[in-house]
């Protein structure tokens, strides 16, 4: 039972391929869209390559968003079922959702603050472990982890609201993250492409914590790279259905083609994309998409020297992840990312005006933190032309998913996913949860991330 097929070639999947690779174990990967060196249009990718060139990781990545979802009093405000126009966060057609998708919503608002709670410091154990195994693995794999791959150490967080900021710098000292709590005076001096975001009192307070960022596309390119004399991949083979034996116990993959892919163990991850491969799993519509978008500006004099992630509570891009890139010209530009839009079951499932309603709102945060940058976007025609989105799979729990299955050869079935805006900063985490369920270890995962929890 060394042989692993695993389907999806996200983030997730390629950390595991990486971890099972080095364990040795013989690893295969099926993955419906086209191989991401190869250049084809952003459309044809799934998260992972398909939206922004940029990741981070922070300890208090992923961290429960019901707190969003309720008034003062603790009742719900209908986060879901408002559009993102009317500051909720609903991106599908109007009257297009299923019961299935109400019933995730109903789930999502009805979770209480004590349950919640508990939700997220189970999030935030699992990216201490992520911590220590990202620490690991830059060691292991330096390669990875290069000015060629962007890696950047070290991200700011900045605050417009004082109540949030001092909120943030509790929550943040609680989990061991901060390294310094700034006022935006220290801002301004260590940071001087804040200088004026600072002086207009646009940016209360920051913190800077542990953590780091990469330009994903390249940190696949080259971890694609790396695993591809040990791992044979299938890139354009969509694995189609499970086909199940009995109820639990999976016979093999069925692709699009009709053929089986059987024998050994299997590692599902298919992101926002693969409810329908889900089907018999317990795990089945409880992942969901939930939408962000995308711009890459020029990162102009003073340059920004340090990723950011920018909070500003109650506006409709209330956070806003700021990675230091390099564009294909040499030039350095700032990829930047924001925003949530409930998709639903269906990731295609969008109201073009509501996604519009984003990227107005980025480009105001854009505006606000570093006018220069978009007086050079805004001539450029940069708002245009580099538009992205990628649809993040959630749960309405916005715990992750990890569900263990039987096959009729003895091996194990596992899907992973649901990981909200986790999925990169959590996934060595997640790499060592699946080697454990292979080898018939126990791992706090299993339990934390049980789709039926």
């Amino acid at each position: 039972m060394q042989t692993v097929t695993l389907v999806g070639a996200g983030i997730v999947n390629l950390i595991t391929a990486l971890d099972l690779v080095r364990h040795g174990y013989d690893v295969a990967v099926y993955e419906r869209a086209p191989d991401p060196r190869a250049g084809a249009d952003w459309t044809a990718y799934g998260c992972t390559r398909g939206g922004g060139d940029g990741r981070m990781f922070t300890l208090t990545e992923a961290d429960s968003y019901h707190n969003r979802s309720w008034h003062a009093d603790g009742t719900s405000n209908g986060l879901l079922n408002r559009p993102i126009s009317d500051h909720g966060w609903l991106v599908a057609k109007a009257g297009s959702l299923t019961e299935a998708e109400r019933r995730w919503a109903d789930a999502f608002h009805g979770v209480p603050p004590e349950l919640a709670q508990t939700y997220n410091d189970d999030i935030f154990a699992v990216n201490r472990e992520a911590g220590e195994l990202w620490t690991a693995l830059i060691d292991a794999e330096p390669a990875l982890f290069g000015t060629d791959t962007g890696y950047t150490d070290g991200v700011l967080r900045v605050f417009t609201e004082d109540d949030y900021f001092r909120w943030h710098v509790a929550r943040n000292e609680r989990v061991g993250a901060t390294r310094r709590v700034l006022t935006p005076g220290r801002i301004a001096a260590g940071y001087p492409a804040l200088e004026a975001a600072c002086s207009d009192g646009t940016i209360a307070g920051g913190i800077e914590v542990v953590g780091f960022t990469v330009n994903v596309h390249r940190f696949v390119t080259r971890l694609v790279d790396l695993l591809e004399p040990e791992v044979r991949f299938h890139w354009n083979t969509e694995v189609a259905r499970i086909r199940w034996a009995s109820p639990g116990v999976a016979a093999g993959l069925e692709l699009a083609s009709g053929d089986l892919v059987s024998g050994g163990h299997c590692v599902l991850s298919p992101g926002a994309y693969g409810n329908d491969l889900l089907r018999g799993t317990a795990s089945y519509e409880r992942i969901q998409g939930m939408l962000g978008v995308w711009f890459t500006v020029p990162n102009v004099e003073p340059r920004l020297e340090h990723s950011l992630k920018i909070a500003r509570k109650g506006h409709r891009a209330e956070e806003t992840n700021v990675t230091l890139a390099t564009a294909a010209d040499g030039e350095p530009v700032l990829v930047c990312g924001s925003g949530y839009g409930w998709t639903g079951l269906h990731p295609g499932n969008i109201d073009l005006a509501e996604l519009d309603v984003l990227y107005d709102s980025l480009e105001d945060t854009i505006r606000r933190f570093f006018p220069a940058t978009h007086a050079a976007a805004r001539d450029a025609g940069t708002f245009a032309t580099s538009r992205r989105l990628c649809v993040r799979p959630w749960t309405a729990s916005c715990l992750g998913v990890f569900e263990r299955l039987a096959t009729t050869t003895g091996g194990r079935l596992i899907v992973t996913g649901g990981h909200n805006t986790g999925g990169f900063a959590q996934s060595p985490a997640i790499a060592e949860a699946v080697r454990a369920a292979l080898e018939g270890r126990e791992h706090s995962m299993h339990v934390r991330y049980a789709p039926t929890r």
